[in-house]
């Protein structure tokens, strides 16, 4: 079992990691009881996040800033996703 919460970013085109096989496990996280798993699917992006990275970066940035924010944590200033 997994035991920790988490974020998983994967590429839509992945031929390393299958979008189809990231699915099932993040299924199978989901399920277990006490954690909470987010799961962006990057449009277009392979293993690498070729031509996605900015976006992708995007997403942990505010992924750790909300779990920051759950957490009531303050730390410096996460900057803003750009187009958001």
């Amino acid at each position: 079992p997994c035991p920790s919460s988490g974020l998983i970013v994967n590429g839509e085109a992945d031929r390393v990691a299958p979008a189809g096989d990231v699915k099932k496990l993040v299924d199978k996280l989901k399920a277990q009881r006490g954690i909470v798993i987010d799961h962006e699917v990057m449009p277009g992006a392979g293993h690498f996040f070729e031509n996605s990275l900015e976006s992708m970066t995007g997403h942990v940035t505010d992924y750790v800033a909300r779990r920051m924010a759950e957490a009531g944590l303050s730390g410096a200033p996460i900057r803003a996703r750009p187009g958001s």
